[in-house]
């Protein structure tokens, strides 16, 4: 069965999460969260309410790539609604994001389609890539960077000088992490199945961590 949260501009999802769960079918939900910008935190109270009301989690959907994100992190199947609009194509070159290919209330490039060596985006923004970046390809942000597959490329996020700006990927492994000045390898163990990872700057040093998408920067 599927739950719509309700308008974030009318009423908070969690004062009305309970209400909707009791109004369900018991079983699996399909839930929508529409413009809500969940973390992985926000996820998990969801998940909590869930399960206490006896039912499952079965997938979501969102019109926001930061809940999409943290919900992949989370080990849900997630999938951002294409009301988004999305940029087709195998490569998008280094033009400032248009109409077509960012909204104005993330602020973000869509990419979809594998980066493959010898490819190169780039965005004053953040930019969310649907699909791999392979090595040989590599990926450059004002903004943040979030690849819904492997990076394996190069990924330079912060391009503008932002200290603040993260790398988020389903595998991080990359040949090289660029975040503002700062210049990182990529781990060699094996990643987690299900956890995706960020590369964020901290004291100057980049480190890779269990992934929490917050908010995305605008660039």
């Amino acid at each position: 069965m599927k739950i719509k949260l309700p308008n974030h501009r009318d009423q908070h999802w969690r004062d009305t999460i309970k209400d909707l769960l009791h109004n369900a079918n018991t079983g699996w939900i399909d839930l929508d969260c529409g413009e809500w910008s969940l973390t992985y935190t926000d996820l998990q109270d969801l998940m909590a309410e869930v399960e206490q009301s006896g039912r499952g989690l079965d997938s979501l959907i969102s019109n926001v790539p930061d809940t999409v994100v943290s919900a992949r992190a989370f080990g849900l199947e997630a999938r951002l609604q294409r009301s988004a609009p999305i940029c087709s194509g195998d490569l998008m070159h280094t033009e400032p994001p248009t109409k077509e290919s960012s909204t104005q209330s993330t602020g973000v490039m869509f990419h979809q389609g594998t980066l493959r060596s010898g490819d190169y985006l780039h965005s004053d923004r953040s930019i969310l890539v649907y699909g791999d970046v392979n090595p040989g390809a590599t990926v450059t942000a004002c903004g943040d960077i979030l690849v819904w597959g492997r990076l394996r490329g190069v990924a330079h996020a912060g391009a503008n000088g932002s200290t603040q700006a993260r790398i988020i990927a389903l595998q991080l492994r990359p040949l090289q992490l660029r975040i503002a000045d700062a210049v990182a390898r990529g781990p060699d163990d094996l990643p987690q199945p299900g956890l995706a990872e960020q590369a964020s700057l901290r004291n100057g040093v980049i480190r890779i961590d269990p992934a929490e998408v917050l908010s995305l920067q605008p660039g």
